[in-house]
This record gives C-alpha cells, sequence and structure tokens, in this order.
C-alpha cells in the first residue's frame, strides 16, 4: 500500500504532498494540474525496473533527459519520494543538468503496480503477442504505462477463471458483474483474441451433498460461464468501452488484481471511452475490489464517476474514499491541494462546478423560451 507522496521540483510542481487512504483515493482538478504525472511517479517509484529509464519511459520528455522533467523555475534538485504503508521509501533525485536518478526503490519489493491509461489497449495485444512491431517501434510510439500494461495482460493466468471464481467470494461477485454486464467475457487462447458472448450461471456443486447445502449455500452452488453458440468476435470488433470492462476481467483473470496481493491499482480516467451507463457497474466493481484489500488511485474528469462513487460508498462496509482535488493557486501559481473524505466538502471541485455551470445554463435558457 502506497501511504503518500512527495514531488518537489518535478514536472507541474513546484512541491507538493499527499496522503492515501487504504482503499479508493480519487484526484480531480483541471488540465495540466499534474494528476496523470502523480500516477506515472508512483509507478516508476514502486516498480521494480531502473528508476531512470522508468521515469523516461513513461513521461517521454521532449528532450528525451531528465532536464526535461524539471520543474520550470525550480530551485535545487528535483525530488520523488513514495512512502508505503510499513514505513519503505522510494526516493528519485536528480539536479536540472543531471544525467541519471539518484537514490533508492525500496518499495518496489512491496508488490506489482497495475497502472491504466487513457487509452485502450486491447486491441493492441494481437499486434505485440505477434512481435511484428519492433522493441524500437513500440517505445516510439507508445510509453511504458501501455506497454507494460499489455505485458501483463498477455500473461498466463495461474488458474482457469471459472475456478478462480469458485474459490474467491470476492471474484465470486465481481466476474459476473462484469460478465453479465456486458454480456460476455474476453478471451485470450494463444494468438486468438475474442470476445465471447455468455453469461455465469449457477449449477449445483458435484462435490456438495444436498445435506451440506443447510450449512452453507455457498458450498451447494457454482458459478459457470454459460456461452452461446458461434458469437466469437475479434476484440477489435468490439466497443471500446467493453474493452475497457474485458481490461478489467482480463487483470483479475491473470491475478494482477483481487487475488490477495498487495498490489496498487492506478487508473487514469477509467471513464474514458465508456458509456455513462456502465458507470455505476465499474464503481461498484471498483467498491468490491478495494472492500478485498485492493488500494485504488484513480484520476478522473467526470461528474457521474465521482457521484456513483459518493452515491455507492458504505461505511458499513468498510468503503474508505479519500478526495483530493489540485488546482493552480491565484498567489503562488504553483500546483496546491485540498484533502478531504467527505465530498460534498471537495473544494475547488472543478467538475462539480461544470456541471453547475450546465444547468444554470439549462434554466436560464428555459426562462428565456417561457418569456417568448
Amino acid at each position: 500500500m502506497i501511504k503518500g507522496i512527495t514531488l518537489e521540483n518535478f514536472a507541474a510542481f513546484k512541491k507538493l504532498e499527499l496522503e492515501f487512504s487504504s482503499g479508493i483515493n480519487i484526484i480531480i482538478g483541471e488540465n495540466s494540474c499534474g494528476k496523470t504525472q502523480i500516477l506515472k511517479s508512483i509507478y516508476a517509484l514502486s516498480s521494480d525496473s531502473g528508476v531512470t529509464d522508468k521515469l523516461l519511459g513513461l513521461f517521454k520528455p521532449h528532450n528525451g533527459k531528465l532536464s526535461g522533467l524539471y520543474h520550470r523555475g525550480g530551485d535545487g534538485k528535483a525530488r520523488i519520494t513514495v512512502e508505503d504503508s510499513t514505513g519503505q521509501f522510494s526516493i528519485a533525485e536528480f539536479g536540472p543538468r543531471t544525467e541519471k536518478v539518484k537514490g533508492d526503490n525500496s518499495i518496489a519489493k512491496a508488490g506489482k503496480p497495475v497502472l491504466i491509461p487513457t487509452k485502450e489497449v486491447l486491441s493492441l495485444l494481437p499486434a505485440i503477442q505477434a512481435e511484428s512491431v519492433t522493441t524500437e517501434a513500440l517505445n516510439a510510439l507508445f510509453d511504458d504505462s501501455i506497454i507494460d500494461l499489455c505485458r501483463i495482460l498477455l500473461s498466463e493466468p495461474s488458474v482457469e477463471l471459472t475456478e478462480a471464481v469458485n474459490s474467491d467470494p470476492r471474484l465470486g461477485e465481481i466476474i459476473p458483474m462484469l460478465a453479465n454486464a456486458i454480456g460476455g467475457k474476453f478471451e485470450i487462447n494463444g494468438n486468438e483474441h475474442n470476445f465471447v458472448k455468455g453469461t455465469f450461471v449457477e449449477r449445483k456443486n458435484p462435490d456438495a451433498s444436498s445435506g451440506q447445502s443447510a450449512r452453507a449455500y455457498a458450498d451447494f452452488k457454482k458459478l459457470e460461464f454459460k456461452t452461446e453458440k458461434s458469437t466469437e468476435t475479434s476484440v477489435t470488433m468490439t466497443a471500446e468501452g467493453y474493452r475497457k470492462i474485458g481490461l478489467l476481467q482480463r487483470l483479475i483473470d491473470v491475478g494482477a488484481l483481487a487475488r490477495g496481493q498487495a498490489n496498487i491499482l492506478l487508473w487514469d480516467e477509467p471513464e474514458s471511452n465508456i458509456n455513462p451507463i456502465l458507470m455505476k457497474l465499474l464503481v461498484n466493481c471498483l467498491l468490491a475490489l478495494a472492500r478485498n484489500g485492493q488500494q485504488i488511485i484513480v484520476a478522473t474528469h467526470d461528474y457521474v464517476l465521482l457521484k456513483w462513487f459518493e452515491l455507492l460508498s458504505d461505511e458499513d462496509k468498510g468503503d474508505h474514499i479519500t478526495y483530493h482535488s489540485l488546482y493552480k493557486n491565484s498567489e503562488s501559481f504553483n500546483i496546491d491541494k485540498t484533502t478531504t473524505e467527505e465530498y460534498l466538502e471537495l473544494s475547488p471541485n472543478v467538475i462539480d462546478e461544470a456541471f453547475g455551470n450546465l444547468i444554470d445554463q439549462e434554466i436560464i435558457n428555459d426562462m428565456g423560451n417561457l418569456g417568448k
């Protein structure tokens, strides 16, 4: 679990400190306030690869050097510090003309983070798996967040998905919820990348006697994916919003999420390419993951996503949401923040303000029409 991050003289930040909850953290703010930079910084310093190469691979500065990540108008060295829940630190430090990061990434051993960028990636998997694009070309086209995620998605599951669903109560809730919402699931079998229509249905567990059902109904039922015949379609022929749901399915399938690991899920704009009607499902799934011990940090611009988190969060189920609002300080012109655990206390809230302006304009238009 990530306890907090401090950024000094780095990218958009003169100095910023954020503390994270062990559950769900939501970062909002206008464009250019550094939301994505925070996610990428956490990812770089939590990864087990070299921090210099990781920062350059994630941020792709214009000059290809660390100096391109140094805060304009900065004074002193740039420094990123990430602390985990055990008190371990990962530190990256460099100057305006430094070629290599100095520091330590002690927290990389705590568990691999997962960073989901705004770009849809499932459609890229066949080309990467077939190695039809060279590593050099991939690095030129995409930053490391996209390439790393593709590698995770192409890894082999340790157990078959249906077996995992029936052995883990939390997965028994999340996976069917995802599959039933989009009417199927995404499968990778060798070089085949398909969307298969179907639903999870309950079947009698053949390993349980009827007498056992009185003891525990969960021992007597078994979830099984029922496939519709001849309904396979390629990943690229499915809607992008469904691919986002499919991505979450696959991350659970390969064990990157929800299987008792202390991983960190970093998600940049989960709402991108998703129909608002699926937003409630997405939030329910993220809440279920957090209840299973998954720390989640998301950056968002979306009012619907934000409101569903507020409305569906349940303290009785252990839900814990921390809101962080980034904004440009009108006096210092630096990026500053407010943090609260109560949505209604979140200020400034540019998402709420934008939605309020929309409602105000609608009222003005309606009033004008009444006067005609």
